[in-house]
């Protein structure tokens, strides 16, 4: 494990430099967890973005920090791997720094301000900030968040790293308010990540599927990127092998 000035990392094993960089009520070593095999032949840097993991919190989570954060970990030819939330936040450091990544993957970024006026999209964006402004602590913030998705969610409450991730994410910055950078992005391999959604509850495949495919296709098509669906919904990396050979595939042929 390691520090920069600003957040903790977590290192496995030896190689290429690979970041990950993870999305909201998650942190490194929980959202990796599956890849970690990779590590036998990759230096995989799990990033704890700020109040997440082993980082401490600085105020209100903001992607362009995130970015500025991970952009300052990118070394020449380095991979870099965001899911969620933190796909955006790498799309952002890609951008800041395009000449030290050899390949940018992301999974699902919630970059919505690329679709805005899809009903869907607009509902969903409407039901987090109302989460934000309703809910009554980290806990049941994290409820209303999944419900939003349209997840069943029980009311529970949340102990030790759950909870401060539960608690950062309160104070995420809308994502929407990214400004994609297409151009910075232009030159590099990217690859768009999906779940197909298909065993979600139907609640949460007419909502998440419709918004999170809305955005890789805009991704896709703006950058020309290579474009992978797994038998998941919004966290594909989960499935372990699967997508670590897909990924791994992906690397090896940049």
């Amino acid at each position: 494990m390691s520090n920069t000035a600003s957040v903790h990392v977590t290192v496995w094993g030896k190689g290429e430099p690979a970041v990950f960089v993870h999305g909201s009520f998650g942190w490194g070593e929980e959202t990796w967890r599956e890849q970690r095999p990779l590590a036998d032949s990759y230096r995989l840097m799990l990033v704890d973005r700020r109040g997440f993991g082993g980082s401490p919190s600085d105020g209100p989570v903001d992607f362009d920090r995130d970015a500025q954060d991970v952009a300052d970990l990118l070394v020449d030819g380095a991979h870099l791997v965001g899911h969620s939330y933190g796909g955006v936040v790498s799309l952002l450091a890609a951008g800041r720094k395009p000449t030290a990544v050899r390949t940018l993957t992301v999974i699902e970024p919630p970059a919505i301000g690329l679709v805005r006026g899809n009903p869907a999209v607009e509902e969903f964006s409407t039901g987090v900030a109302q989460a934000m402004d309703e809910a009554r602590d980290p806990s049941d913030y994290y409820a209303r968040f999944l419900r939003n998705f349209g997840f069943p969610a029980r009311d529970e409450e949340l102990t030790g790293p759950a909870l401060e991730a539960a608690r950062s994410s309160w104070s995420e910055r809308n994502p929407a308010e990214a400004d994609i950078p297409f151009e910075d992005l232009a030159g590099i391999r990217t690859l768009v990540v999906r779940g197909d959604w298909a065993a979600a509850p139907r609640t949460a495949s007419e909502r998440g599927r419709v918004v999170f495919h809305a955005v890789c296709d805009v991704l896709v098509e703006r950058l020309g990127a290579e474009s992978a669906t797994f038998p998941s919904a919004h966290n594909p990396q989960l499935l372990g092998s699967p997508f670590n050979e897909r990924l791994r595939a992906f690397w090896e042929a940049a």
